[in-house]
């Protein structure tokens, strides 16, 4: 079953959203306007399990470009939907926009066939509601405060008069991939990941900071289930202005250390700015795969030679993370698509690997012995053994004595001997020195 929230504007959507789902997924503010995109996800209402879609606020009497585009949103989660929670504020009583948003929903059901609709009359808390909803022609509708939880019985009532089906499909075998798009605002993340999936699924235009929730959505790659995940633009802090956009941000970083992958999107006429720099240590701190991608290639003359230029600087900024993957790609021109999963399922399964114990100190002694550590005032520094203690990143733990006297240089060497030895070039790599004995050692 596929449920869908409309409404107009700040009624209280996003809100009850983020009830029935159990979880603070929707930014929620007072500020109208705050959902642009349509968000899904899964809830549960008493045993009663669905997919349901946030939308963004219906404006009908707006002519604004951005406002359009987000009714039509709101018309696409109605076509995907089974059924329709419609939300008016009972405080505010019935607006004419309520009245044009009534016109709206027949008119798309002319076009679309006829859906349930749920009428519920939010922010009823404390108060007795003497609107008359009825007026609209969708019932006297539901009592509700998505804030306190209230209603919640009356809305599981009315849902178990419909029929909910179990149906699994192939795309909820498996676990799945999750790849993050992420960047300085106006790369064109979101018209990336419309282009990925061939849909004109979230909001676009030259304006920045349109993107406010981070938008999750499910897509098969090579029989691969990958999660993509649109993020809020990312500036410096100094510039950002509005709470509603410091929000926005830490919610994109929320999700991005849920990610498994993270494309740091660039243009290609500014790439590499000090921003980007800043977002990918970030992202290298999580321990996250990055993947830097050169978006617009198709607006330059020279697009090898910058990228070229690119992976050097990249390199340079990021020693510990060398041969850091670098792409060309056009999300106006859809070319370079395909390459960014590719690269993300190879990263992947190499950041998820773990090395067997017999490898790994067989490729250790080998390293060691080929160039051992230096002395210390005469002393060696003997180094025990290793082990690899965890993935997703690959981490390993070198058991050795006297380690504070270790170079940082050495440490490096061994990292990147392991980069070369076990294929792990573009993976952040995680070392850790203890001062323990081995159990063994003395046997």
């Amino acid at each position: 079953m596929k449920i869908a929230i409309i409404g107009r504007p700040n009624v209280g959507k996003s809100t009850l959203f983020n009830r029935l789902i159990g979880k603070k997924s929707a930014i929620v503010n007072n500020t109208p306007g705050v959902t642009r995109d349509r968000k899904m996800a899964q809830a549960e209402l008493c045993g009663l399990e669905f997919s349901l879609y946030d939308t963004p606020g219906i404006d009908p009497f707006s002519r604004d470009t951005l406002a359009l585009s987000m009714n039509e949103q709101s018309q696409m989660a109605v076509k995907e939907a089974d059924l329709i929670f419609w939300v008016v504020d009972a405080v505010e009583g019935i607006l004419e926009a309520d009245k044009a948003i009534a016109d709206w929903i027949r008119t798309v059901f002319k076009k679309e066939g006829n859906r349930h609709i749920i009428l519920i009359r939010n922010k009823s808390e404390g108060k007795t509601s003497t609107m008359n909803a009825e007026i609209l022609g969708f019932g006297e509708g539901i009592a509700t405060s998505a804030e306190h939880g209230l209603g919640l019985d009356e809305i599981y009532r009315e849902l178990a008069k419909y029929e909910f089906k179990n149906e699994e499909s192939q795309m909820n075998d498996g676990i799945p991939l999750k790849v993050a798009i992420v960047g300085r605002p106006n790369v064109g993340k979101s018209t990336l990941i419309n282009a990925i999936i061939e849909e004109e699924r979230l909001l676009t235009g030259d304006q920045p900071g349109i993107t406010r929730d981070t938008i999750a959505l499910e897509w098969k790659f090579k029989n691969r289930r990958i999660f993509l995940m649109d993020t809020a633009g990312q500036r410096r802090k100094s510039k950002i202005e509005e709470p509603i956009e410091a929000v926005s941000v830490a919610d994109a970083w929320k999700h991005i250390r849920q990610a498994n992958v993270v494309v740091v999107l660039m243009d290609i006429q500014n790439p590499l700015e000090k921003q980007d720099i800043t977002i990918a240590r970030k992202v290298f701190e999580e321990g996250k795969i990055i993947i830097f991608a050169l978006n617009k290639s198709d607006l330059v003359a020279n697009p090898e030679d910058i990228l070229k230029s690119v992976q050097k600087r990249a390199e340079k900024e990021f020693a510990q993370l060398p041969a850091v993957s670098c792409l060309l790609v056009s999300a106006k021109e859809k070319k370079g698509l395909i390459r960014i999963f590719n690269t993300s399922v190879k990263l992947y399964d190499n950041w998820s690997r773990r090395i067997s114990t017999g490898a790994l100190n067989k490729w250790f002694q080998a390293a060691v012995g080929q160039n051992p550590p230096p002395l210390v005032n005469g002393m060696p520094i003997k180094l025990k053994y290793i082990s690899q203690i965890s993935c997703k990143p690959p981490t390993f733990s070198l058991f050795a004595n006297r380690l504070e006297h270790l170079p940082k240089s050495y440490e490096r060497y061994l990292l990147n001997q392991l980069r070369k030895s076990f294929d792990f070039n573009g993976v952040p790599l995680r070392l850790f020195l203890r001062h323990q004995e081995n159990p063994y050692h003395k046997q």
